[in-house]
């Protein structure tokens, strides 16, 4: 009995894939600026004082984040505990060749987290998980 091959699709080049990665993450922010309302939560715990997260869209930048939500944890000691829940996509063919060289969680690590961990945001953050998601 022969076998038959099915035609393949044709696949997309790799680097043009969108890819999708979660992020959760734990900050510690002061109780004063935890406790004001309709604050910018994007701003405070990425350092994006220009909103460039909201605004990155998959063509232009190669990112584009789809929800973000905070959550708080708990409170000590004038401390705030804060967890973000990020969803993310990435279109590495837009991205610089640097980032386009680098794993998933490296880019959304350098694109979203950088400047959370040089210390350029309102908040420190304590740790942060990137996962991909299928």
């Amino acid at each position: 009995m022969a076998a038959t091959a099915a035609p393949a699709r044709p696949a997309a080049p790799a680097q043009d894939l969108v890819r999708r990665a979660e992020v959760v993450g734990l900050w510690a922010v002061d109780c004063g600026c935890a406790q004001r309302p309709r604050t910018d939560w994007p701003a405070e715990l990425l350092g994006d004082g220009r909103h460039r997260h909201e605004h990155a869209t998959l063509d232009r930048d190669g990112y584009h984040v789809d929800c973000f939500e905070v959550r708080p944890v708990a409170h000590h000691r004038g401390t705030a505990y804060v967890r973000l829940f990020c969803s993310v996509q990435v279109r590495a063919a837009r991205l610089s060749p640097e980032l386009r060289a680098r794993t998933l969680r490296g880019i959304v690590d350098e694109v979203l987290l950088a400047p959370a961990r040089a210390g350029r945001a309102a908040a420190r953050l304590i740790d942060a998980a990137v996962v991909a998601v299928p």
